[in-house]
């Protein structure tokens, strides 16, 4: 015990490529006398949306001119290898993630992250993240919250709000009109995900929208064989299904977004 080597501290920013950790970024690249930085690091993932490697790229390009480590992490399997990674007990096949099993981040993106502690312990380091928070999502920050935290809050720390955030990232082409009408950017086949924005991937990344409705009706066709009833992945009622899906984001919520669309357009002359 009394040879053990004390890991010590290594500052990161954790960036998914959307208009949070953008701004986060940017905040801590002209404050680095206040926020210590040895590098940033982005999860990459198959099931990010098109123009979030721009943003990537964006990113990566400014911790170049600061001289900030930049550091991009793909998970060890694939998206598409886990769909069909079969449960150790029941043999049953993971398929479409879901709101009660989202193994889309527990075993999927956040082996990135282990991927990157494995690699700073082995250097006698811990990582002390930066994560990009704001004032008002004290329920996401603060019951992670403990005495021996590792995890800075920039944003929050700065009383900068989601709303103003949302407001900037409106104006950026480099978005691809997303936050003109959506206001959180997860993955694009995220099981949390709203009506509007499976409308918006089906309008500007229609082959995606395509894949995730076959991938969401080869679960429920499996599920349907081991339970011996209809099955849906995203509701509990089985009568909200695969199809139901596509049929009212084609036929409904593709409406709503080109007229929510066109009025931002519209105010944006006023």
């Amino acid at each position: 015990m009394g040879n053990k080597i004390a890991l010590r501290p290594s500052y990161w920013a954790s960036v998914s490529g959307g208009k949070d950790s953008l701004y986060m970024l940017n905040l801590i690249l002209h404050n680095l006398d206040r926020y210590p930085l040895d590098g940033v690091v982005h999860f990459e993932l198959e099931i990010d949306y098109p123009f979030i490697h721009d943003v990537i790229d964006y990113m990566e390009s400014e911790c170049k001119r600061f001289g900030i480590r930049f550091v991009r992490i793909k998970p060890r399997k694939t998206w598409n290898e886990l769909f069909y990674t079969k449960h150790k007990h029941s043999g049953q096949i993971w398929g479409f993630p879901t709101r009660r099993c989202r193994w889309c981040n527990s075993q999927y993106k956040m082996d990135a992250g282990k991927q990157l502690d494995k690699f700073l312990n082995s250097v006698g380091c811990y990582r002390v993240r930066y994560i990009g928070y704001c004032a008002d999502e004290e329920k996401r920050f603060l019951k992670r919250m403990t005495p021996n935290m590792r995890e800075i809050y920039p944003l929050a720390e700065n009383n900068i709000y989601e709303s103003e955030i949302w407001k900037w990232a409106k104006e950026l082409p480099v978005y691809n009109n997303y936050y003109k009408i959506n206001r959180r950017c997860g993955c694009m086949f995220c099981p949390m995900a709203s009506k509007m924005q499976m409308a918006y991937l089906l309008k500007y990344y229609p082959e995606y929208f395509e894949f995730m409705i076959e991938r969401m009706r080869e679960t429920e066709k499996i599920r349907e064989r081991e339970l011996g009833r209809p099955f849906s992945v995203i509701s509990s009622n089985p009568k909200y299904n695969a199809d139901y899906l596509d049929h009212i984001i084609r036929t409904k919520w593709l409406k709503i977004l080109s007229e929510k669309e066109n009025a931002a357009e519209q105010l944006r002359f006023f």
